[in-house]
């Protein structure tokens, strides 16, 4: 869906020596609920990438984000790739050097209070590799883009989405990460540290990256199998949380994908991720988790035509019939009620939606 731009026309109309190449991509997406809600989101990104005359490659991106509740937000990155590694700055991965580091996956990726979105922050990152030993290192900002240190959303708004009871925030948080890295055979070597938290947006139970935090992991492929330990120690609180020891066991046989992961917190937790393609036209997926419900997920395509039924964990159904038009998608669909989180978004009731999204 993406087109890119090569400016022969703008070289030839204007005095200069040399035009990187364009990409410009975006979308519009309204959707119309039978609540008599209309949502409208739009995105607009610009990427370009230049190699220079010393083999060092520039790009430059930025990208105009808006949603139905007109909020607009901007954000831009730069970086500096060579043998030296790659530099970036501008809107980078909250904890990006930290989680390079953690190869045992004992912290979990810091996310925005309201929505499952990875957290992302302006500052500058670094990474790079030297016989097998990668280090990485950041610096976030305190400020956004705009040098605006906070924006808090309003409570209580049903147009904004939120229950009562959240005030999220965006404060930015100034902090330094780093990681190092070492792979050799199979083995993976790993220790991160960061010095401040990710983001003010971060729960007390430590479902993400925050101050003084530190982790050192291993992780070990033999085929299939995958066995990793990891272990974090935290500065706010007296004892940290035990070592996490996970394998993960992957095997493909025909048209059948089986997933199997199993680890020793909280109290020997456990997945099975199933999937099957039972012709070009029909596939099922399954996933199941310890102490939840089956989540079941069935596809039948045909054509341009994409038929969806999904049975989620929480015991509501989804479905969908979605018509591929090429650069523009026409979906009509039922989502079921959706229970409202303590740091998420209130309760959702179920509804029914048809959906037009025209990308480029």
């Amino acid at each position: 869906m993406n087109k890119t731009l090569i400016a022969l026309a703008i070289t030839a109309a204007l005095p200069v020596a040399a035009v990187a190449d364009v990409t410009i991509s975006g979308s519009l997406s309204s959707k119309y609920k039978n609540t008599g809600a209309i949502d409208t989101d739009s995105s607009l990104r610009v990427d370009s990438s230049e190699v220079l005359a010393n083999g060092m490659t520039a790009t430059a991106g930025f990208s105009i984000t808006a949603d139905h509740n007109d909020d607009t937000e901007n954000s831009g990155t730069a970086s500096l790739a060579g043998d030296f590694g790659t530099l970036t700055v501008g809107s980078i991965d909250a904890d990006a050097a930290f989680q390079a580091g953690d190869v045992g996956g004992a912290v979990a990726d810091t996310t925005e209070s309201t929505s499952s979105t990875a957290s992302s922050v302006y500052g500058v990152h670094f990474s790079g590799t030297v016989a097998g030993l990668t280090v990485a290192a950041q610096v976030n900002a305190n400020t956004g883009a705009d040098g605006v240190g906070t924006r808090a959303y309003v409570a209580g708004t049903a147009a904004k989405g939120y229950n009562d009871t959240v005030t999220a925030s965006t404060k930015k948080t100034k902090g330094t990460q780093m990681s190092a890295t070492y792979e050799v055979n199979g083995l993976s070597l790993g220790y991160g540290y960061t010095s401040a938290d990710v983001t003010s947006a971060n729960t007390a139970s430590h479902n993400g990256v925050h101050e003084g935090q530190s982790v050192i992991g291993a992780s070990y492929a033999m085929g299939d199998l995958v066995v990793s330990v990891g272990k974090q120690n935290l500065k706010d609180t007296a004892t940290s949380p035990d070592a996490l020891v996970s394998a993960t066991y992957t095997m493909t046989a025909d048209a059948i994908t089986i997933v199997a992961q199993a680890d020793n917190a909280p109290s020997g937790d456990y997945q099975l991720n199933l999937s099957y393609a039972f012709s070009d036209s029909i596939a099922i997926s399954s996933e199941v988790d310890k102490g939840k419900t089956t989540t079941m997920v069935g596809t039948y395509t045909e054509g341009d035509l994409t038929f969806t039924v999904a049975r989620q964990d929480d015991d509501t159904t989804d479905a969908s019939i979605a018509l591929d038009y090429g650069n523009a998608d026409l979906t009509i669909g039922r989502v079921g009620a959706r229970a409202g989180g303590t740091l998420g978004r209130a309760d959702a009731a179920e509804y029914s939606h048809v959906t037009y999204k025209v990308a480029f």
